[in-house]
């Protein structure tokens, strides 16, 4: 098996092949399910929302895009998918965070790298998880409309198998604010695991991992070795499994990885 610094160095020239293992790793997990609804937390242009769309038995994607004008992008492609895909998505414009009384939020939003838009953190000293760089070019602060996972999922009954997340560098603030669906759906998570978002939301890893293991969660690495303090952030994107289903993530993420490594998919 690749070791995680082996994957890093891959990936670096496959970027896509992350994106590929998320879905193969959903795809996995829903297949024995006939009616569920998927999240799809920060979600872009929306690669990840068609193709859960296109699993057999997904009613319904909830996609939450905060950017204003990414979220124009996602609803251009969604329209230009057919009245079918747009009718089974639910189009969330808010940030996700962990504060349920919170409606509103400063955003940061770049001109020139479309990626590069979340949350402006409680720290006065670093407001966001990306260097300063002379390169990129940023909007004026705008306010946005938040909210958290557990409020967006409020009124799902159906299953919820699986939650990804690309809130760069807000992911596990947003964890925070899901604590009922993770109590009750049990979903697994696919999260962008920043190593400076502890210091621009303002919690410690040692809340993290405290809050997680009372809720009978397993964080992994990306390869779906159980994380540690000491190797938390050895890579930048990782795994939240409920622990029920700790060795069925494995196999299945340690599967996807395998495939995608043999098969790498063109950025």
């Amino acid at each position: 098996m690749i070791t995680l610094q082996e994957f890093r160095a891959f990936t670096s020239t496959q970027m896509m092949a992350l994106e590929a293992v998320v879905a193969d790793v959903y795809t996995a997990r829903c297949a024995p399910l006939n009616s569920f609804v998927l999240f799809d937390g920060g979600a872009h242009r929306g690669y990840h929302t068609l193709r859960m769309l296109a699993l057999k038995g997904c009613k319904k994607v909830i996609a939450v895009e905060a950017d204003p004008f990414m979220a124009d992008v996602l609803l251009k492609t969604l329209e230009d998918a057919g009245d079918d895909i747009l009718n089974r998505v639910e189009l969330v414009e808010s940030a996700l965070q962990n504060n349920p009384r919170v409606y509103a939020l400063t955003w940061k939003s770049s001109t020139s790298h479309m990626g590069r838009s979340s949350i402006s953190g409680a720290n006065a000293q670093q407001k966001t998880i990306w260097p300063t760089d002379a390169g990129i070019a940023y909007r004026p602060d705008l306010t946005v409309r938040a909210t958290t996972i557990d409020k967006t999922l409020a009124g799902v009954l159906r299953p919820v198998p699986f939650i990804k997340l690309d809130l760069e560098g807000a992911d596990l603030l947003a964890l925070f604010g899901a604590e009922r669906t993770l109590q009750s759906k049990r979903p697994l998570i696919a999260f962008e695991n920043a190593i400076h978002a502890p210091k621009v939301h303002g919690f410690s890893l040692e809340t993290v991992m405290s809050y997680l293991s009372a809720l009978d969660y397993v964080p992994l690495d990306f390869l779906g070795e159980p994380l540690t303090r000491d190797t938390w952030f050895g890579f930048f994107e990782a795994w939240a499994t409920p622990r029920e289903q700790l060795a069925q993530t494995q196999a299945l993420i340690k599967s996807a990885v395998a495939q995608q490594i043999k098969t790498p998919i063109p950025a």
